[in-house]
């Protein structure tokens, strides 16, 4: 499945959780793999949690 950080794409396993896809964007980028303190927004604006599953294509943005 493929996601969308950022709008950089991250493939990974169909089902995933935010969590999951946010620490495989992190690993991609070279960034430290912290989730403390983050907020992740769907691409409507809408703040979600980290536990939330998403869908293939799903696109979420991330402030660390």
């Amino acid at each position: 499945m493929k996601a969308f950080v950022n709008d950089t794409e991250v493939r990974t396993y169909y089902g995933a959780k935010v969590k999951s896809v946010v620490l495989a964007y992190c690993r991609a980028n070279n960034l430290p793999p912290k989730l403390d303190g983050i907020e992740v927004k769907d691409a409507y604006g809408n703040v979600i949690d980290l536990d939330g599953s998403l869908h293939a294509n799903s696109k979420i943005y991330v402030k660390f």
